[in-house]
């Protein structure tokens, strides 16, 4: 073993005279105290001495060095308060010192308080979701455990960022049990709003990956805090499990997968055009942000692999977009009361009473359309719901639904979305024609209406999108 120690040597001090590398040079000076590194096999005085030499080195100035035994004084002895020792104060400074002070010390800035609101706030909203009274309980049960998992795991990387983790090693892995839930719990969700959906023995299959992953991670979660704490440390056996790059493969390929699920739902949904408003905006408000989730995790699983640069930022995306997620589900529970509840999802249909057959809807929907395209009935300023349905030989009511149904509109927005259509072509062809004639032209009866109409379909107004031409 000596023998190798000073094989050891000889390569470190090669190393040191060709490249001019300070950590080989110390390792090399350093091998025989080396020998018994091994976690549970070094002796008290190997830590001694590594105190002297980092205390000497600070002495002398020697940041390198100092830097060096420092680290591992800490990592053998866990005593992370060894870095604000006094000795080390003028070297706290210098990047060797920055650097350790950023990897063991408390570290607190702006996105780790975002963090930690984010979880706390994680928690409160997935709480009042689960105990509020007129939730439908399985929609409600979906969701608040799909907040406080993310929370967890918001909360997990602030304790870990800020290195709070080594004051409580037991949350060493503590969210990796997740990795396989999000997916699952928002598909289901979505299945329940949509599809009023009830659940059956089969689905149960969807929990096995998360068994998988917690009979693997078990020896783990067994282990005695000081032997965690060793773990974070590096000075462990236990290896690093699951490993990284397949843990990061797999969850990804996990949340691709009912991501892809999830937005076929969502657009089953958009095509039947029997859902309220109110639900087509939140659902499509939540696979906007889970897919941002899912693109930022695979930039992030990119990184950690080397595939790409690795920077602080992309890191942090993938974080930002999940509290973005959770937050958003506070906001608008708050805002909407009736969000979980049963009633909500598909709107309420006026016309179940209606005479009006499928056949005579649609036959009804192309002769409105001629109207609009062909005879352009809309440029009349005193069209009226009742010349509409005059003119298509029907009743007011069933010119209102096949409006409604057909078109997805009411009968204003309907008129004003064909006029601002023919507003928009007049000012391509023609920028000198003052807004106040356009408006005229195509059948409103004054500019307000027309400038309010037109920042509606174009959320801007006519003074500015002819400055856009």
């Amino acid at each position: 073993m000596f023998k190798n120690c000073s094989i050891i040597k000889s390569l470190c001090v090669i190393l040191l005279l060709l490249g001019n590398f300070p950590e080989a040079t110390l390792r090399a000076q350093n091998a025989d105290a080396e020998q018994s590194f091994f976690p549970g096999k070094f002796s008290k005085d190997s830590l001694v001495h590594f105190k002297k030499e980092a205390i000497l080195a600070a002495d002398q100035r020697n940041v390198v060095k100092a830097a060096y035994f420092v680290e591992e004084y800490i990592r053998y002895s866990a005593e992370l308060s060894f870095l604000e020792t006094s000795n080390f104060k003028p070297l706290q400074h210098t990047p060797e010192f920055k650097k350790l002070r950023k990897k063991y010390a408390f570290n607190f800035n702006w996105l780790h308080f975002f963090y930690l609101f984010s979880a706390l706030s994680g928690f409160f909203i997935g709480l009042m979701i689960f105990l509020k009274k007129g939730n439908d309980k399985i929609s409600a049960v979906l969701i608040s455990l799909f907040v406080l998992m993310h929370s967890i795991f918001i909360f997990h990387i602030f304790l870990h960022n800020t290195n709070l983790k080594y004051q409580v090693p037991h949350i060493l892995n503590m969210s990796t049990i997740f990795s396989f839930l999000y997916g699952p719990l928002l598909y289901f969700y979505f299945k329940r709003v949509a599809l009023k959906y009830e659940f059956n023995k089969w689905d149960l299959l969807h929990l096995l990956p998360t068994l998988v992953i917690v009979v693997m991670m078990m020896p783990i979660y067994l282990l005695p805090a000081s032997e965690k704490l060793n773990v974070m440390l590096h000075v462990s056996n236990q290896a690093d499990f699951p490993p990284l790059f397949w843990g990061v493969v797999s969850k990804t390929l996990s949340l691709a997968i009912y991501g892809f699920l999830i937005y076929k739902i969502f657009l089953k949904l958009k095509k039947e055009r029997s859902y309220s408003p109110d639900t087509v905006k939140w659902l499509h408000v939540l696979v906007v942000l889970a897919g941002t989730y899912v693109v930022s995790y695979i930039i992030y699983g990119l990184t950690i692999s080397d595939v790409i640069l690795r920077f602080d930022f992309l890191y942090h995306l993938q974080i930002i977009a999940m509290a973005s997620m959770v937050l958003y589900i506070g906001y608008a529970s708050f805002q909407q009361p009736l969000l979980f509840s049963s009633s909500f999802g598909r709107k309420k249909d006026k016309y179940t009473k209606s005479g009006l057959t499928p056949s005579y809807s649609v036959e009804l929907k192309e002769q409105l359309s001629d109207l609009l395209e062909n005879e352009k009935i809309y440029l009349k300023n005193d069209v009226s719901l009742d010349v509409i349905a005059e003119r298509l030989n029907t009743t007011r009511h069933n010119a209102s639904q096949v409006i409604n149904e057909h078109f997805g509109l009411n009968f204003f927005d309907l008129i004003n979305k064909y006029r601002i259509q023919d507003a928009v072509e007049i000012l391509q062809n023609d920028t000198s024609r003052t807004i106040i004639d356009v408006a005229y032209q195509v059948g409103f009866n004054n500019k307000v209406t027309f400038n309010k109409s037109f920042k509606r379909f174009l959320s801007q107004t006519p003074t500015q999108y002819l400055g856009s031409l």
